[in-house]
């Protein structure tokens, strides 16, 4: 080699060298863009007598890394999101994970603590009432089930209990990343009721499209294979039996339709939720809830769901698992554990950290599958969200209960398919009829419009049989010289569809109105069947009343009955029809107030119809007020929920109203009861607030009001 290329050689590679050399001159040079000889100090700043600082990154030399750099931190702080996201009982659950779940005895000093005024110290009925069929079909979870998969696992990240739902479990073959992705594949294009368009976007089918139902018929005609591994102590007593489906003799019914499912391992499922509430208090919890407010919407068939309860492959459903997360958070308002409140010395906070779980759980795949127990879910989350004061996040999972009970078609009658065995007939029933219910509460408190009505439905009253008497091969009968508990939520739902017909009462639009488009269009719609005074809402009610049954009626042989749920179903029933009848009688003393309003003559002698209308509305109120009282007194009120705030609410809204217009010397008799009976709401609300939100602002709502007039 001749020396001139040797000398080339170290000259390209110097070159190469100060071509990609990174620049370090230090933060003051670099601001004042002058040259730095890079020292420490440099002479730049030693001539300046400055501090020489090299903090600043220096300078890139390749424009595409700024790019990379950026998608970088961008995937970080999408990883940061999701990991701040996570509840934070989950990163507390460290020792439930390891396997120990029990909880040391508490001790709850009753007279210190704010949800005491919910029960009488000297009453002597019992805190709950289970159901007869709880002494039949234990309560037992699937833990035992999932204990050694548990132990196998060792110790893991709190973080993974959610991260390995999909099957991913830590320390096992292959690549955890590898894994991953491909659970997210699989979770991004299984979904169910999605598709890919002409162009290839993800388009959904649509609440209305039927698919749903489809879905239903199509597995509810092919026969199902008996796992294997499938525990034979807990039978699947939500499938429908063997018999019904050996009559499908052609079961490629629906040709090219298959439905897609993601599944989900019943086990991580299962850590998940213990993670935030540990076993023994999830039993506890669901037997309160059993035994106080499963009386008022009564929509399950209790020993079924024991059966699903304690079945492990149950718990890889969504909506079940959703459900039990949401019957925690509502019976958490129901108990004086203080493991059930996010802050021990706070009641209103008792269940908010699971409603965070509930809405994980809710974002799972197959998790808007319309199941039972998916509507069912979203049914008691909404309760509970009324009760937390959340009104436009119970109003929307309401709505998503709607939604769900049109897909699985619940409004419409299945007697003639053939589709349903008895448990599951009467349990679509009562679901549909429970979210009925609820429809109607919501639009009559908050003056919300009614999303379904009677004439969107063909479906039957659920049968007056209690839960032990239903099997899947028949429909028993309820014995004779006993009463269905079944017969006072009948009676109520009676009550409620006329409460549809009060709160569905178009309303009066005036001559000064600017579009007579809309005056001709509410007097076609509203078809002039409907007279203002609402008569025949009021004879439907008196209908009801008499064929309420003298177990539930509302009398003193009732209301001195040792038994709890007889006097708590007679009182509510009692409620709920003076409450109806207040509205009724408010709306035709407001219409007549309106008149005179409107007319000019304010200031006229009130007619009698008027002052007639105003008792019976003072009078209901009472008998709402009184009735409440009544039940508070002897400790009961853990047997209600969240609408006696509401009836409540109303029937002081009624009494001021009436306070405000008794101008007539013949109603100036009403003003001191009002006044006392007003005085017993805002006492009875200020109960309800070391429990709910919604009790603490209409108590401090309503006592304002009556301090500035």
């Amino acid at each position: 080699m001749s020396p001139s290329n040797e000398d080339e050689k170290p000259s390209s590679i110097a070159f190469k060298e100060r071509r990609f050399k990174l620049s370090r001159a230090c933060d003051r040079c670099r601001r004042r863009r002058i040259k730095c000889d890079e020292g420490h100090p440099c002479q730049a700043c030693l001539t300046a007598n400055s501090a020489c600082t090299f903090e600043e990154p220096g300078k890139r030399t390749h424009p595409h890394k700024s790019k990379r750099t950026a998608t970088l931190e961008d995937r970080m702080h999408h990883l940061e999101t999701m990991i701040q996201s996570i509840p934070p009982g989950i990163f507390a659950a460290a020792g439930a994970m390891a396997g120990d779940n029990s909880a040391p005895p508490f001790s709850l000093d009753a007279a210190a603590s704010p949800l005491a005024s919910f029960a009488s110290s000297t009453h002597t009925y019992p805190s709950g009432v289970p159901p007869p069929s709880l002494h039949v079909f234990p309560l037992l979870n699937p833990s035992t089930h999932f204990t050694t998969a548990h132990a196998r696992s060792g110790a893991q990240s709190p973080n993974s209990a959610y991260q390995t739902i999909f099957g991913h479990h830590p320390g096992a073959a292959g690549s955890p990343g590898d894994d991953l992705a491909e659970h997210t594949s699989r979770i991004s294009l299984s979904p169910s009721y999605l598709y890919f368009d002409d162009e290839g976007y993800t388009r959904w089918q649509g609440e209305t499209s039927g698919l749903p139902l489809l879905d239903l018929i199509v597995e509810n005609h092919i026969p199902t294979a008996k796992s294997e591994t499938a525990d034979t102590n807990y039978p699947d007593l939500s499938l429908p039996n063997a018999d019904k489906n050996t009559k499908a003799t052609n079961t490629n019914w629906f040709p090219n339709r298959t439905p897609r499912r993601t599944d989900i391992n019943p086990g991580n499922l299962w850590r998940l939720i213990t993670s935030c509430i540990v076993p023994d208090l999830m039993d506890s919890l669901v037997q309160c809830y059993l035994s106080t407010s499963y009386y008022l919407v009564p929509f399950l068939h209790v020993p079924t769901f024991l059966a699903d309860y304690g079945n492990p492959q149950k718990w890889g459903e969504p909506g079940f698992a959703a459900f039990i997360v949401s019957v925690c958070c509502l019976a958490s308002r129901h108990t004086e554990d203080p493991r059930v409140r996010a802050d021990p010395n706070d009641g209103i906070s008792a269940g908010t950290q699971w409603f965070e779980l509930f809405g994980r759980l809710r974002t799972l795949p197959i998790a808007d599958r319309p199941t039972l127990y998916t509507i069912q879910a979203d049914l008691v989350a909404a309760v509970y969200a009324v009760g937390l004061g959340r009104l436009s996040k119970a109003a929307a999972l309401l709505s998503e209960a709607v939604t769900y009970s049109i897909d699985a078609g619940l409004q419409r009658s299945s007697d003639t398919y053939d589709l349903f065995d008895p448990i599951e007939d009467e349990t679509r029933k009562r679901t549909f009829w429970s979210v009925y219910l609820w429809d109607k509460l919501l639009a009559a408190h908050f003056g919300r419009p009614p999303m379904i009505r009677l004439r969107d439905c063909d479906i039957a009253e659920p049968s007056v049989v209690d839960d032990e008497h239903i099997t899947r091969e028949s429909l028993g009968t309820q014995p004779p010289g006993t009463e269905s508990r079944m017969s006072a939520f009948v009676c109520l739902l009676r009550i409620i569809i006329v409460l549809e017909s009060v709160v569905d009462v178009p309303p009066s639009l005036h001559v000064g109105d600017a579009s007579p488009f809309l005056l001709r269009a509410s007097s076609v719609l509203s078809r002039g069947q409907r007279l203002k005074d609402l008569r025949e809402e009021e004879a439907l009610l008196d209908e009801i009343h008499v064929s309420i049954p003298a177990h539930w009626s509302h009398s003193s042989d009732t209301l001195a009955s040792a038994d709890v749920i007889r006097v708590t179903q007679a009182e509510r029933l009692h409620c709920a029809e003076q409450f109806v009848r207040m509205l009724i009688y408010r709306h035709r003393f407001s219409d007549f107030v309106a008149e005179r309003v409107y007319s000019g003559s304010e200031d006229e002698e009130q007619s009698e119809l008027e002052k007639e209308a105003t008792t019976a509305a003072h009078g209901c109120a009472l008998h709402i007020v009184s009735a409440y009282l009544h039940i508070a007194a002897k400790g009961l009120m853990t047997y209600y929920g969240v609408h006696v705030i509401h009836q409540l609410t109303q029937a002081g809204r009624t009494l001021i109203a009436i306070l405000l217009n008794c101008k007539s010397e013949s109603l100036q008799p009403l003003i001191p009861s009002a006044q006392d009976a007003l005085r017993s709401c805002v006492g009875l609300l200020r109960r309800f607030s070391g429990r709910y939100v919604c009790g603490q602002r209409s108590g401090d709502l309503m006592e304002e009001f009556c301090r500035r007039k």
